[in-house]
């Protein structure tokens, strides 16, 4: 009896390395004693996405935000540690999120970083305590997706964010006054790059 045999491909599309995107980010900190203090920092990701991916099948996505330089002093007051450091990365339309995890990362405290889905956005969260005047390397997150969106969807990786009030990056400060007191900081992007697009085929 003749038997016949079928080879089946992937279309997922490998990309050759990790790609980089500065992205300048504006942060508030309400200040409990005085005024509010804005500013703009110099950021960015790096991002490894596949350009394609067939419809149904599962993907990878690894993305890692800059290390954070720990400031010494913030408003005329000295910084002790910052904890409860927050990146949010938008879930990409027309992906369905299957799970994520850390990896790696440096001078970032004893607390264990976690990354978990919060309505639409997967979140870093790195617990603390930063020393002032270290620099801290953040965990790089790689999410699992799956590409559950129609075929010719473009599935775009973004930072989250898109206000104070929805910031793509958050964290608190503990600064000495006559006290110690938390200054929580909210950022976004004014400008927020794609930082990778993948489509699904």
């Amino acid at each position: 009896m003749p038997t016949t045999t079928t080879t089946s491909t992937t279309t997922t599309t490998v990309p050759t390395g990790p790609e980089y995107y500065p992205i300048l980010v504006s942060c508030l900190t309400p200040n409990p004693i005085g005024a509010d203090s804005i500013n703009e920092i110099d950021s960015g990701v790096t991002v490894l996405a596949p350009s394609t991916v067939a419809q149904g099948d599962t993907f990878q996505v690894e993305m890692t935000a800059d290390p954070i330089e720990v400031p010494t002093s913030g408003g005329g007051f000295n910084i002790s540690y910052l904890k409860n450091v927050k990146v949010r990365f938008d879930l990409p339309a027309g992906a369905t999120y299957i799970g994520a995890t850390v990896s790696g990362g440096s001078n970032i405290g004893s607390g264990t970083p976690t990354v978990a889905l919060s309505g639409s956005q997967i979140v870093l969260t790195v617990p603390g305590q930063l020393s002032p005047g270290a620099t801290a390397v953040l965990p790089k997150v790689t999410a699992t997706l799956q590409a559950s969106g129609a075929v010719g969807t473009q599935m775009q990786a973004k930072l989250a964010g898109t206000s104070y009030s929805d910031p793509g990056i958050s964290f608190t400060a503990r600064v000495q006054v006559l006290f110690g007191i938390d200054a929580n900081s909210s950022c976004y992007a004014p400008v927020n790059p794609v930082l990778a697009t993948t489509e699904i085929v």
